[in-house]
């Protein structure tokens, strides 16, 4: 198996999971389906992994759906806002994030940086009932990264068939607020692991 993670503290109890790899989130994804009776979505070979759609058991969300989850204030789509709290401003009594920066820009509210994680429901959650797409942690999602292209007008798109980076949205702790934006994307190794980096799960309707 993988050697186990660095214990910070800031992913136990009702903080965030940190310390995560991609492949670390995907097997914990299978590991929970098992255990509540659920197909597991994910078949994986070493670093070969392949997603079964169909399954009901708990997976990644897909960057498509992470973003809408953050965008979609009326659950529909038809308004959106500039992050994932449903707020249009950022500041540190609304999400957690470095607040004290200079680099933040004019829909920033400058304020105390916290410096590490804090627990799911500091902060009140968007429409959707959601809590921290903005802020707190980095969050992996399925797709392997690549620019946009004309498969992101699909619908439910998955991604490229291939890459070498995972994306990763939400920005974390100690992320700007430009990088909080509900349409800022980023990526990373899948077997990275830092202390500002997590995991969301999400499960197919039926």
């Amino acid at each position: 198996g993988r050697a186990l993670p660095e214990e910070t503290g800031w992913g136990t109890g009702p903080h965030p999971i940190v310390n995560v790899s991609w492949y670390d989130a995907v097997a914990f994804c299978n590991w929970l389906s098992r255990t509540t009776g659920l197909t597991p979505v994910y078949t994986i070979e070493g670093e070969v992994v392949t997603a079964d759609w169909q399954a009901n058991g708990y997976r990644l969300p897909t960057e498509a759906e992470w973003e809408f989850a953050a965008r979609a204030v009326d659950g529909i789509g038809g308004q959106k806002v500039r992050f994932g709290n449903g707020k249009d401003t950022a500041s540190a009594t609304t999400m957690n994030f470095d607040s004290e920066s200079h680099y933040n820009r004019a829909y920033v509210r400058r304020g105390p940086m916290r410096g590490q994680t804090v627990p799911v429901g500091t902060f009140a959650p968007n429409s959707l009932g959601l809590y921290d797409l903005s802020g707190n942690v980095r969050e992996w999602c399925w797709d392997w990264f690549d620019a946009y292209t004309s498969q992101n007008r699909d619908i439910d798109p998955r991604g490229p068939e291939k890459g070498d980076f995972r994306v990763i949205r939400g920005g974390s702790w100690r992320s700007y607020g430009y990088s909080l934006r509900s349409s800022n994307r980023d990526n990373n190794n899948p077997n990275d692991r830092d202390k500002d980096i997590g995991f969301r799960l999400a499960r197919s309707g039926p």
